[in-house]
């Protein structure tokens, strides 16, 4: 939650018996307008010496709390456990400070503030130092030293930051600091503990689902099977409910065929979960469909995105561009349609695709609410976006900032699902009908039918091999519809960065190319997903590679390394090959595949080894993960998190799927959504490259959390092409496997 000033800040701070730095993000301007309406990120060194960090990012399992506080702990010189943890709220101050709402999404939480921590760290290092340093009266900084937040003079007296704290509060901080070089670093890099696991462990952590309130009611939603569909009339209230509330599609959380202002949900409530599930259950619900209902159907979707793989009309600037358009991302001056028209090359044509993929978190979407009209907002929420979540709020109950409060709650999974407001947007619109707190959920059912999936996509390579096996030409088009264009964004000449990450400027010695990316009509929701367009892309480029590969007769790895001309993503490869022992004899009906691929600054290659006569009875028995981050804060954080994603992978590219029949979808639940088993889960060794010996601030931070995914479908597939001389092009590889329900 915020804290808004009613009086200076100077005497505010100089109150407290603690030292307590704001810091902000963003231009000097907007750090100062911030620290004059409102103090919204701290670092506080209280008298006691305990060390509180606000961390506006959500805790979804992805430990950035840990990774902040541990790069903090560097340059503050204090021991990372002493380093209290609390969650921040958002604000509409803009661009938000640090410690208020980071949007946790793209693997950014480290990455986009790491510099900035240090300096945060750094600043108030060095500001308890001068406190030291006016208390004992030498005013030489290289008589003073610091170690483990203790300021030590020369002489041998020595002050705690605790002692220092209350003056400390009273001083201007620096405008900058010292870093501490990485030679000497003791924290940052290092393999250290998380606080947050022991909670997690003993169950004392509180997940969204775990709010409770006095007096508080709980409700499930029931939307309307169909996308686009509408409200005929409210049902009447069935046995065991004490209400039914209409849900419209608040403004801004409108995607794909649920417009904005349509009334397509209800809620049922009643005085605890279970008996509101089950009289949702029993409900029966009028419901008008959209008269473009066929038009949502998997095979018409899928026909539909081959079609615009041959023919698609051209961005236009200027233009309307509206769905279906084709946008060109990258050309090479030379033509890679003449390079693919050569009489004397070898040609590979490959379609791959993908389809719909739930989120599927294992907490289901929730939200309570605690309205008081007129008087304020409580909302308490597992979100990736606080900060779009406090303006919703603002925007449904008319409500000034000072009278929303915002409760990240931990996330029990996010996976970009909880970066949307929608769910927010209804338990809001519930609060304000009941007029008493109360809990929404997501049954299931609901979460699995009404997701914002990832993207189905149709990709067709076409790639020419001369004589010398060079790669004559490359011709990449991806047809998939816009994350971002159904979020209102403006697409530019490029069209939708989701859509074509990982599939341009590729360190790849082709002689011609030209990669392009199309806009698809469908209307079914889509959204953000543990690595979005990468996911898509590198299954597609680096299957290909794989083919290309197979048809020049050589080695996948050794293939890539004569074509590689980036010397980060060589040694990347060149690390999984020796983790993996690349190129030993292997037993009979077991074959190993490669792929390489890059996201949010992080490169990753991985080797998979499996087993098995075809697709349906693969066997993947172990991973090999080698990645370069430029940084690694801590790296047993970082081998969870790619561990993780593996996992994430395997589900994916083995079983994941959404379809989808008249605009509703057909899987909806774990029995029709199959996961891997204890059982089936193989050895996963994960190399991490170690960092420069400086670090360099204008070289990009990697992030983590989402790149054990991109790179395992097509290193699976190129272990297939060698098991069974077939290629892999259509994902998922088991789509009728069968799960357990829940």
């Amino acid at each position: 939650m915020h804290t808004t000033l009613e009086l200076q800040r100077r005497q505010f701070l100089a109150g407290t018996a603690a030292f307590t730095l704001g810091f902000s993000l963003g231009s000097p301007e907007a750090r100062a307008q911030a620290a004059s309406q409102q103090v919204n990120s701290w670092l506080t060194v209280a008298g006691d010496n305990t060390v509180t960090l606000t961390i506006g990012a959500s805790d979804m399992g992805q430990g950035s709390f840990q990774g902040l506080a541990q790069v903090l702990a560097e340059d503050l010189m204090v021991d990372p456990a002493r380093v209290h943890l609390v969650q921040g709220g958002p604000t509409m101050v803009n661009p938000a400070p640090l410690g208020s709402a980071i949007n946790t999404v793209g693997s950014g939480v480290t990455r986009n503030n790491f510099w900035k921590m240090r300096d945060a760290g750094a600043v108030a290092r060095e500001t308890l130092v001068q406190a030291a340093m006016n208390t004992h009266g030498d005013p030489l900084r290289s008589n003073y030293t610091v170690v483990d937040g203790v300021v030590r003079h020369s002489g041998g007296t020595q002050y705690s930051y605790g002692q220092l704290a209350a003056q400390a509060a009273q001083l201007t901080p620096p405008a900058s600091a010292p870093l501490v070089p990485a030679s000497a670093w003791r924290n940052i890099g290092k393999p250290l503990q998380r606080q947050d696991i022991p909670s997690k462990v003993d169950g004392s952590a509180v997940y969204g689902l775990d709010t409770r309130l006095p007096g508080m009611l709980f409700a499930v939603v029931k939307h309307c099977p169909t996308f686009g569909g509408v409200l005929s009339s409210t049902p009447g209230t069935p046995s065991g409910a004490l209400a039914v509330v209409p849900l419209e599609v608040a403004a801004g959380t409108a995607r794909g065929a649920d417009l904005a202002h349509n009334v397509n949900a209800v809620a049922v409530v009643a005085t605890t979960t279970w008996d509101a599930m089950r009289a949702a259950r029993s409900l029966r619900v009028s419901w008008k469909l959209p008269s473009d209902a066929a038009a949502m159907n998997s095979d018409q979707i899928l026909a539909d995105a081959k079609a615009l793989l041959q023919n698609a009309p051209a961005y236009a600037a200027g233009g309307a561009n509206p769905p279906g358009t084709m946008y060109t991302v990258e050309a090479s001056t030379a033509s890679a349609d003449l390079a693919l028209a050569r009489v004397d090359v070898k040609k590979l044509d490959a379609t791959y695709t993908l389809p719909y993929v739930a989120h599927a978190c294992m907490e289901v979407l929730n939200c309570t609410v605690d309205y008081v009209a007129g008087v304020r907002c409580d909302v308490y929420a597992p979100t990736q976006s606080a900060r779009n979540a406090l303006s919703i709020t603002m925007a449904l109950t008319g409500m000034a900032e000072s009278q929303v409060h915002i409760h990240t709650m931990m996330l029990g999974g996010g996976l970009g699902r909880k970066a949307e407001v929608d769910f927010i947007a209804q338990a809001v619109q519930l609060g304000m009908a009941l007029q008493k707190p109360v809990q929404l959920v997501y049954p299931r059912e609901e979460d699995y039918t009404h997701d914002q999936y990832r993207p189905m996509a149709a990709v067709r390579v076409r790639a020419a091999l001369d004589a010398g096996q060079a790669v004559a030409g490359w011709a990449y088009r991806n047809v998939s519809p816009s994350i971002l264009g159904q979020r209102g964004v403006p697409l530019g000449a490029r069209g939708d960065s989701q859509g074509y990450e990982a599939s341009a400027e590729l360190p790849y010695s082709f002689g011609a190319r030209r990669v392009e990316w199309v806009s698809h009509t469908a209307l079914i929701p889509v959204g953000f997903w543990r690595s979005v367009g990468a996911s898509i892309n590198t299954f597609a480029v680096e299957s290909a590679i794989n083919e290309l590969a197979a048809m020049a007769g050589q080695d996948a790895l050794q293939f890539r390394r004569a074509r590689l001309t980036n010397p980060r993503w060589l040694a990347v490869l060149d690390a999984v090959a020796g983790a993996s022992g690349w190129g030993a004899p292997l037993p009979a009906g077991t074959a190993r595949g490669v792929a390489i691929g890059a996201a949010f600054n992080t490169i990753v290659a991985m080797v998979v080894e499996a087993s098995g006569s075809s697709a349906t009875n693969v066997k993947v028995k172990k991973v090999w993960v080698a990645l370069d981050s430029y940084l690694t804060v801590n790296p047993l954080n970082v081998e969870a998190q790619i561990v993780g994603g593996v996992v994430h992978a395997i589900n994916a590219t083995l079983y994941g799927q959404q379809t989808f029949v008249n605009g509703a979808a057909q899987r909806k639940n774990f029995d029709t959504n199959a996961m891997i088993r204890l059982g089936q889960m193989p050895l996963v060794k994960v190399v991490v490259l170690p960092p420069p010996a400086e670090a360099d601030r204008t070289v990009a931070i990697g992030g983590v959390g989402e790149l054990g995914v991109p790179t395992f479908a097509p290193a699976l597939a190129g272990a297939l092409l060698k098991l069974t001389g077939q290629p892999v092009r259509s994902l998922p590889l088991q789509p009728n496997a069968r799960g357990s329900g829940g």
